[in-house]
């Protein structure tokens, strides 16, 4: 028990005097949160420049003289435009492949399933050094080191890489990876007639590496089965590696970047003998040139332009561009804008299936003119007629005029076709070139209202036989939602032209000039679901009275009130099963419905422009303050929705319905009809006739909205009601499926809930306080009652001890079990910095004057000791209150943690957040692992708040007849932590819609805590202030003797 006391009390000293240096050193050190800030310098030591001289002999000989800029030491221009990220790679057929690779090709009724995308291969090339320092007269080449990256990977990350000391090898679950460290020379060569280097000659590097290859089994045909064998992510798993110093790479870059030489092509060979180990076959790698719009890009004449133009397409499709480009250009901006405004980079548009195609099911079915290198089946073809992308890559534009002055611009870009079967987001940036990728160049003229192009198919200036046709849109309907369309066709009729558009986002701000419009056309139809509907609760006139909806603060006319209006009619929605109107290959029970227009309102309204936000300012006010009642007639309006589902392996979510109707502000109901893709095969779209624009637009929604009152008494979920029309034997019909959505959050209350994190520190400010002027109380209490002092409980002193440290080392919450922390950061502006500063200095006070009552504690145990040295037990030790406190805690931890396993596990796994790569290892902390770590987390926090459980442990072991705390002290503490849990109650219903959407995972170990925890921690205080008023007796008649009873020593 003495020892027990001594380490307690050593503890709580070196904890108060140690953790302010630890706190301070841990935010001031960038190094503990970045790593890589603390490695040393690299070196670049040359030292194979024997082998790189006899290896790249050929290159050296054909060099030609360095420009003087190139020698220029800082002249690193050159040098960047090298490296190039994300590239492909392939190795020739052979018997000595390079990496593992755990793929195969699957069947396409099974590509749907996130873990059967397929692996690609990416390759990111850095130089790591250049040595270009001055020297005199004129030179051929000078040296160079780099890190090549070789991965394999489906869905988990793209290639990346950072300098490095010695090449590696990598083998996840999921992933594989290889670093090859390189040295060698840079030098240029010129043109040469039949080069196809587009007449500028080449940039060459020429390299030796270094590397440790994975060592292939004796199998010839599966040469991999040792890695198969443990691909569950052993992590003490070490992969059988040779070490290879034999690798030559040569990378040829061209000097002019064109239409038809824009690419990067590299070979990397083995120099040892076949029979070696370490040898493998060629490995060939092409990418695009990096430098973004710093590469020199070169466009093709004026006649190569014109040659554009004629190839353009005269669909009605693309004739809304013209109106588009004048009116930007009539505001003196640049048409540039608009192109990289519409063609974001990292997105993926989707093809539209070319329902109306003429020809045969093998013409119709094709996707372009692009070649996957994948077996292509039948069934591979009608998953990709409906479920393909097209991404813009390496876009640059040039204002240019034509020769009667007209404005336009000069276009150049790369467009990858992304199947189903691949990444999304892994395709979006991959650099390579190939029959996946068309390069094309052209002009935009804005009379003509659209962007013309001449494409090449992976950049061959042999395979140019192809017309790109862009156009940006300011209009949009039921069946038309693309913000820009483009469109492929083949001069020679090989393919039916493919059409692609990038889908408006409801989300994105448009400008006040910018005059977006939307054209209504299944108005009448949800007017008659409005004319017909069935009446009840909220068509009386009490209801009416007394509860109001979301409606416009303002004019009708006013755009911030229409987006305020927009915003509060947003739905977020997780199934539990999937809705039937749903395709099959979506997974994820993740959905959304956006609104695209209210009223004549497209998308959002920024409210704060600089330009305009003295105009807005005091109007936005007062719209916030506004609230509008139900006695106020509030017209109904025309809205259009987008109805989403979000998908963990796509770069935006997929779009499952188009939507517009009536919303009526009055009784907050929504009328819509609905328009879903038909994800069908082309042999079956053509054969239906009751379909617009290949959708399927009998569908009825209905949307019954909470009211913005009563929030203590009415459900803030939305209901949502989706029907079809059609005849139940027909293939599209799908049964009337209710839909509930997550907690409804409208503008008003969360702004409230914005005032929530500077509440939670007043109230954490207000207990720091409390508990120091508790704490001093006790302080006083033990100096003038010496006799009661060595009956505290040193565990009760040390578990608040650790509830302080935690908060100045970790930055954790002073409120781990109320409220969880949803804002970053935490607060902002000058009064969060104070409040931040306050609770820090709070904490360590309150953590020094802990520490100093445990040492008055421990002193008066020592003198007791030394007043009867020969009964040491009839001083009070903390070994046993340490052990049944400590066991009374893991105890309701396992209770815990049992009770949400069978919650999660024993009932139902619908709940589970479905695993988005095929190996969950390879991603991190698994999802089980995470709810556990989050629910130890949290009963930590309530162990803090049961602080009186070992002093209620100790007064029943010690018998104790005395009051060793003042009620001051135990009572003024607990009922500080009652106050946040008063709050709870008190304040409006908090919603945390990222914590719904994504699965809380200790949601209801939440609900259960803010009934439970304050509850036990009342009873703890009832059972000290019983204990130490009728302890004495309580043992007394237990004991059923007066002659046990426990004795001062004083």
């Amino acid at each position: 028990m003495e020892a027990a006391s001594k380490i307690v009390t050593s503890l709580l000293l070196n904890l108060a005097l140690f953790l302010p240096c630890l706190s301070a050193a841990v935010s001031s050190n960038p190094s503990s949160f970045h790593p890589s800030m603390s490695k040393g310098p690299i070196p670049h030591d040359y030292t194979r420049f024997a082998d790189v001289e006899r290896h790249c002999q050929s290159v050296l000989a054909s060099a030609a003289d360095l420009k003087a800029d190139a020698d220029r030491a800082g002249d690193l221009m050159h040098v960047h435009q090298l490296s190039f990220m994300n590239g492909d790679w392939s190795q020739d057929a052979g018997q000595a492949p390079l990496l593992p690779f755990h793929g195969s090709y699957a069947d396409a009724a099974a590509v749907a399933g996130p873990e059967l995308l397929e692996a690609v291969p990416l390759a990111t090339f850095m130089v790591t050094h250049a040595d270009m320092a001055p020297r005199r007269g004129a030179r051929t080449a000078f040296n160079v080191s780099g890190l090549l990256s070789f991965t394999i990977t489906s869905n988990c990350c793209c290639s990346y890489t950072e300098p490095r000391a010695s090449p590696e090898f990598e083998l996840r679950p999921g992933v594989a990876r290889l670093h090859v460290l390189l040295q060698g020379v840079y030098t240029e060569t010129k043109s040469s007639s039949g080069s196809g280097d587009g007449g500028g000659g080449e940039r060459v590097l020429c390299m030796v590496g270094d590397a440790v290859l994975p060592v292939r089994g004796s199998n010839v045909t599966d040469p991999w089965a040792w890695a198969k064998q443990n691909h569950g992510g052993d992590s003490n798993f070490k992969p059988p590696v040779v070490a290879a110093d034999n690798i030559l790479l040569v990378l040829r870059y061209p000097m002019t970047a064109t239409l038809t030489t824009r690419a990067v092509r590299g070979e990397m060979t083995s120099t040892s003998a076949k029979s070696d180990g370490a040898y493998f076959d060629t490995v060939r790698l092409v990418s695009q040139l990096a430098g973004g719009y710093d590469s020199g890009y070169q466009f093709q004449p004026e006649d190569a332009a014109l040659d554009a133009v004629a190839g353009c397409s005269d669909d009605p499709l693309f004739r809304d561009g013209d109106a588009m480009g004048m009116e930007h250009l009539n505001r003196g901006g640049s048409l540039c804008d608009i192109v990289y405004q519409s063609a974001p980079s990292h997105q993926v548009m989707e093809v539209i299936p070319n329902w109306n195609c003429k020809g045969t099911d093998a013409f119709c079915s094709r996707v372009g003119p692009f070649v996957s290198g994948r077996p292509v089946t039948r069934a591979m073809q009608d998953v990709a007629f409906t479920r393909s992308g097209i991404t813009v890559q390496g876009l640059q534009c040039k204002p240019a005029y034509r020769t009667d002055g007209a404005a336009g611009a000069r276009l150049a870009a790369v467009f990858r076709y992304v199947p189903p079967w691949e990444d999304q987001p892994t395709a979006a940036r991959r650099t390579g070139l190939s029959a996946m990728t068309l390069s094309a160049e052209g002009v935009w003229m804005a009379s003509a209202g659209r962007v013309c192009m001449v494409a090449c198919l992976g950049g061959d200036e042999r395979a140019c036989h192809y017309r790109v046709t862009l156009s940006v849109r300011k209009t949009f309907s039921m069946t038309r939602r693309g913000s820009s369309v483009g469109q492929i066709t083949a001069m020679d009729g090989s393919h039916p032209p493919l059409l692609f558009r990038h889908r408006v986002n409801p989300r994105e701000q448009r400008s006040p000039e910018t005059r977006m419009s939307y054209i209504y056309t299944k108005i009448e139809q949800a007017r008659e679901l409005l004319r017909f509907k069935p009446a009840g609760f909220r068509d009386n006139i009490v209801a009416r009275s007394l509860l109001s909806y979301p409606s416009i603060a303002g004019p009708a006319e006013d755009m911030v009130s229409l987006s305020n209006l927009a915003d509060d009619l947003n739905l977020r929605f997780k199934c539990a099963v999937k809705p039937p109107f749903v395709p099959d290959w979506i997974e994820e029970p993740f959905f959304e419905l956006q609104i695209l227009s209210v009223g004549t309102l497209v998308g959002s309204y920024p409210q704060f422009q600089p330009q305009f936000q003295g105009e807005f300012s005091m109007r936005i006010e007062l719209l916030g303050r506004a609230r509008v009642h139900a006695v106020e007639k509030q017209q109904i309006l025309n809205v259009s929705a987008e109805f989403t589902a979000s998908r963990k392996n796509f770069v935006s979510p997929s779009p499952v319905m188009s939507l517009e109707g009536v919303y009526d502000p009055e009784d907050g109901r929504m009328y819509l009809i609905g328009c879903r893709n038909v994800h069908a095969p082309w042999r079956v779209l053509s054969k239906r006739r009751d379909l617009e624009d290949g959708m399927d637009c009998s569908v009825e929604m209905t949307v019954e909205y909470p009211p913005t009152t009563t929030r203590w008494l009415i459900s803030r979920a939305a209901k949502v009601s989706v029907a079809s029309t059609r005849a139940e034997d027909d293939p599209l019909h799908f049964n009337r499926t209710e839909l509930r959505t997550l907690t409804v959050a409208y503008r008003d209350q969360r702004r409230d809930e914005l005032t929530e994190p500077v509440v939670e520190g007043l109230l954490c400010v207000t207990m720091l306080s409390a508990t120091i002027a508790a704490t001093v109380g006790q302080i006083r209490y033990v100096k003038s009652h010496a006799d009661v002092a060595p009956y505290v409980s040193l565990v009760t002193l040390g578990v608040q001890a650790l509830g302080y440290s935690a908060t100045l080392v970790t930055d954790a919450r002073m409120l781990p079990a109320w409220p969880t922390r949803r804002y970053m950061p935490y607060y902002a502006g000058h009064l969060g910095w104070i409040m931040d500063r306050s609770m820090k200095a709070l904490t360590l006070a309150a953590l020094l004057l802990t520490a100093r009552l445990a040492q008055v504690v421990s002193r008066s145990r020592a003198r007791a000791r030394a007043r009867s040295p020969l009964e040491p037990g009839r001083v009070p030790g903390d070994g046993a209150v340490l052990l049944c406190s400590a066991g009374v805690h893991l105890g309701g931890l396992l209770f815990v943690l049992a009770v949400h396993w069978l919650s999660t596990y024993g009932a139902s796994t619908a709940d589970e957040p479905p695993s988005g790569v095929i190996y969950g290892e390879a991603q991190g902390m698994p999802w089980p692992a995470r709810a556990r770590a989050a629910i130890v987390e949290r009963y930590a926090g309530v162990a803090k708040e049961w602080f009186l459980l070992p002093q209620v442990v100790g007064n029943a072991l010690w018998r104790v007849n005395c009051k060793p705390l003042a009620a001051r002290y135990y009572a003024g503490v607990t009922a500080v932590w009652l106050l946040p849990h008063v709050y709870g109650y008190l304040r409006p219903p908090v919603v945390n819609a990222y914590s719904e959407a994504h699965g809380d995972v200790v949601g209801f170990y939440s609900k259960a805590s803010a009934v439970v925890v304050p509850v036990v921690g009342f009873v703890l205080a009832l059972v000290v202030y019983v204990q130490q008023r009728w302890n004495y007796k309580i043992v007394g008649w237990a004991m059923r003797t007066e002659k046990n009873k426990l004795q001062h020593v004083y």
